[in-house]
C-alpha cells in the first residue's frame, strides 16, 4: 500500500513539474492555439515596480501564459466546456441546436437588440442618396449590397433561450431595406436571396460551423454583382463562372472559422460543403472597371480568392473603411492616410457591403 501510495504522488509530481520542464527545456513539439489571442511580454523588473507589486502581476500573466503544454491544457479545458456543459469558451460564440454554431452579434441583429433607431437610418439613406446622385451624375456606380447573416439563415438552430426572448422594435436590416427602397437606392439584398434560395440550393449556402457564406455563396454574389455592374455601366467585363464543384472531406477557409476559434481538441462533426471550380475568361476585348469596395470581412471571400483581381482593374478593398488593401501594395495603409476625393475620381464603381451583424454600423462612416 506505502508502495502504490509512493509511486502516485511521484506521479503526481511528475504531472506537477512536467508543464515547468517543457517551458525550461522544450521537449515536445506543441501545436500553437488559433484564434484571437496575444502572449504578454516578459516584463523588466525595476524597483519601483516590485515594491508596488505590478511587476509580480506582470510576470504572473506572462509565466501563466508560456507555461508548458499550455495550448493542451487549454484544449482540453475548452473541449469539456463544449463536450460536457455545451458551453463554447470563446468570446461572443454560441452553440445552437445540432452543434450548429452562431456569433452572438448575429442573434442581435436578427433579433432586433442592435437597433439603432429609425431616425439614425433615416439619415443613412438621406445622406446616401445625395452622394449616390452626385457620383452618378460623374458616371460611376455605387452600390450597396446586404450581405447574408446566419441567424436570418439558420433561425431553427437558434438556441430556445435567444430564440424566444422579445425582440427589438426593428431590426436594422428592415429598416435599411425599407429606407433605401422609399429612397429609390440600388441595393443588392443578398440576405433576402439566400433566404429564398435556403430549400432549393444545390450546394450549402453556408457552413455549419463558420459565419461566412460558403465558397458557392461567395461565387454567386460574385457573379450577380459582376452582372449589376454590367448593366449599371453600359460595359462587358471579363467572364466568370464554375464547372462542376470539388466536396473534399475536410473543410476549406474559412468554413471552420468559428470552431475554429473555440480551439477544441477534437473536431466538430459537420456536413460537407462543396467549392466551385471557378474559371475567368481571358481579358481580350473586356472591360476591368476600378473599384473601390468598403465591407466587413464577408468580402474576404471574394478579395482572398483573388475573384476581384481578375474583374477589377484597380482593386480596392477598404475593411470597414479603415484598413485600406490592395494586391499590389507590399501592406495595408490606413484609410484615413489616404487622400479620398482622389481615390473616388479613380473608382469606376464603388460598393458598400455589410453582412447583417455590421448594419448597425453601416456604412462605416464612409458616405460622410
Amino acid at each position: 500500500m506505502k508502495r502504490l501510495k509512493n509511486i502516485l504522488f511521484g506521479v503526481l509530481m511528475l504531472m506537477i513539474a512536467l508543464p515547468l520542464l517543457q517551458r525550461t527545456v522544450p521537449v515536445f513539439d506543441e501545436t500553437p492555439l488559433k484564434g484571437s489571442y496575444s502572449v504578454p511580454e516578459n516584463p523588466v523588473a525595476t524597483l519601483a515596480k516590485v515594491l508596488d507589486g505590478s511587476y509580480q502581476e506582470a510576470y504572473n500573466n506572462y509565466f501563466e501564459h508560456t507555461i508548458g503544454f499550455r495550448p493542451l491544457l487549454v484544449r482540453i479545458n475548452n473541449q469539456v466546456a463544449f463536450s460536457v456543459f455545451d458551453t463554447a469558451l470563446a468570446n461572443g460564440v454560441i452553440i445552437g441546436k445540432n452543434n450548429y454554431l452562431y456569433e452572438i452579434n448575429y442573434i442581435k441583429a436578427f433579433k432586433g437588440w442592435d437597433f439603432v433607431g429609425s431616425d439614425v437610418i433615416k439619415e443613412h439613406a438621406s445622406k446616401s442618396l445625395a452622394v449616390y446622385n452626385k457620383l452618378k451624375q460623374s458616371g460611376k456606380t455605387l452600390i450597396f449590397v446586404f450581405a447574408p447573416g446566419k441567424a436570418r439563415f439558420f433561425p431553427e438552430y437558434i438556441p430556445d433561450e435567444y430564440l424566444n426572448r422579445p425582440s427589438g422594435p426593428a431590426t436594422n436590416y428592415e429598416e435599411f431595406k425599407r429606407e433605401f427602397a422609399r429612397n429609390s437606392l440600388p441595393v443588392v439584398d443578398f440576405n433576402e436571396l439566400f433566404v429564398k434560395m435556403k430549400d432549393t440550393a444545390t450546394y450549402p449556402l453556408y457552413p455549419q460551423c463558420g459565419i461566412h457564406w460558403s465558397a458557392y455563396g461567395a461565387a454567386l454574389a460574385t457573379d450577380s454583382l459582376i452582372r449589376y455592374i454590367e448593366r449599371d455601366q453600359k460595359i462587358d467585363m471579363v467572364d466568370f463562372g464554375w464547372n462542376g464543384f470539388e466536396t473534399p472531406d475536410t473543410l476549406r477557409n474559412p468554413d471552420y472559422d468559428i470552431a475554429e476559434g473555440m480551439t477544441l481538441l477534437w473536431k466538430i462533426p459537420h456536413y460537407k460543403m462543396s467549392y466551385p471550380k471557378v474559371w475567368f475568361g481571358d481579358d481580350l476585348n473586356k472591360i476591368k472597371p476600378n473599384a473601390l469596395v468598403v465591407a466587413d470581412s464577408y468580402y474576404w471571400n471574394i478579395f482572398g480568392k483573388g475573384y476581384s483581381s481578375s474583374i477589377f482593374a484597380d482593386n480596392n478593398f477598404w475593411y470597414y473603411n479603415a484598413e485600406a488593401h490592395n494586391p499590389t501594395w507590399p501592406s495595408p495603409k490606413k484609410t484615413a492616410d489616404l487622400d479620398l476625393q482622389q481615390e473616388l475620381n479613380k473608382a469606376d464603381v464603388i460598393i458598400i457591403m455589410a453582412t447583417e451583424a455590421n448594419l448597425y454600423r453601416f456604412p462605416y462612416g464612409f458616405i460622410d
